[in-house]
């Protein structure tokens, strides 16, 4: 029998498995242009010059970065959980920080310049700043990239990679690397798995669970997210596996498996993650036939869906948190 949960709910399931996990954690960690926020920890001077390559040549940045303006949706979250907070940002489904970005503001906040596909090289410019990050979260094409690139030195996203297609490990090692940071950068990656291992710890059912993220928008496609998206990464990196149908039908290059709506029955599994804007969404309104499902149907809404969209180690931390124990619960039934 089909069993609809909301992650509306978590304010009920804080707990001592919550708790547990939060232990675990270390930390997850035309007017004159405003002053950068304070850094923290700066590398050592002996990291400097350093060249990155990425899709668009190399940028070689001869010293420490004073001013950053982040381009892509995750660049934001890696320079801050890097301790470099930038002058300026683009965002992702909202002005202004999420919850996870503003936990690590200590001081001003950077400028909110609108969202990253609505790019404004002016704006950029009157930041004045020395350092542009356009890496995750971004489909900056060789034009873009020239137009930023003569504002300042500019760092896109690793060569090979298309646009949109940067995954968390990959974001975080490029920025890190171009602010000099390239240790704390493995660090925060190790300290996110070591996370997603006591999630895993805490929650036995998770393990070999079968689970999909999938969104729609009229309910005439459905998407069925692959591990190349976070919000594909999640599940696998919390122990579930794709249900072997959808499995089949991926040629391994997109983000998803496309499948109409008299195909849903192979996304039937353990759980089902629906990406909503409401969290009273009822698939079953819209297609009678999840009604037939074994899976619990779970409603992903609001800030947890963007943390696992945006797939940096801080939104990431954010979902491990709020949004594991709802899919732990949904297997417990």
């Amino acid at each position: 029998m089909t069993t609809l949960h909301s992650t509306s709910r978590l304010a009920a399931l804080g707990g001592a498995a919550l708790l547990a996990l939060s232990a675990c954690s270390a930390s997850t960690a035309s007017e004159p242009a405003p002053e950068a926020p304070a850094a923290e920890e700066a590398p050592e001077s002996s990291a400097f010059p350093v060249t990155i390559e990425h899709e668009f040549g190399e940028t070689v940045i001869e010293a420490e970065p004073e001013r950053i303006v982040a381009i892509g949706w995750g660049d934001l979250d890696n320079l801050l959980a890097l301790d470099v907070p930038p002058v300026g940002y683009f965002g992702a489904l909202s002005e202004g920080l999420l919850p996870w970005a503003a936990d690590q503001i200590d001081g001003s906040e950077p400028e909110f310049l609108g969202y990253t596909t609505e790019v404004d090289y002016e704006q950029i410019a009157a930041l004045e700043p020395d350092l542009i990050i356009a890496v995750q979260g971004t489909a900056v094409d060789d034009e873009s990239y020239r137009l930023l690139d003569e504002i300042a030195p500019t760092v896109a996203r690793p060569a090979g990679m298309g646009g949109w297609q940067v995954g968390r490990e990959d974001g975080t090692r490029q920025i890190a690397a171009a602010l000099g940071r390239a240790d704390e950068g493995e660090e925060l990656l190790r300290e996110l798995s070591a996370q997603f291992e006591a999630a895993r710890q805490a929650y036995p059912a998770l393990e070999g669970a079968t689970g999909v993220s999938v969104i729609t928008y009229d309910a005439s496609l459905y998407y069925a997210f692959a591990p190349i998206d976070g919000r594909g990464a999640f599940l696998e990196d919390l122990g579930l596996e794709w249900p072997e149908a959808v499995r089949d039908q991926y040629d391994g290059t997109t983000f998803s498996v496309e499948l109409s709506p008299e195909e849903v029955g192979i996304l039937d599994g353990d759980v089902v993650l629906f990406m909503v804007d409401e969290p009273e969404y009822d698939p079953i309104a819209d297609n009678g036939l999840f009604e037939r499902f074994d899976a619990d149907l779970i409603a992903v809404t609001a800030e947890t869906r963007t943390a696992i969209s945006l797939n940096t180690p801080l939104s990431t931390a954010y979902a491990i948190e709020h949004l594991t124990p709802v899919i732990a619960e949904a297997l417990d039934d």
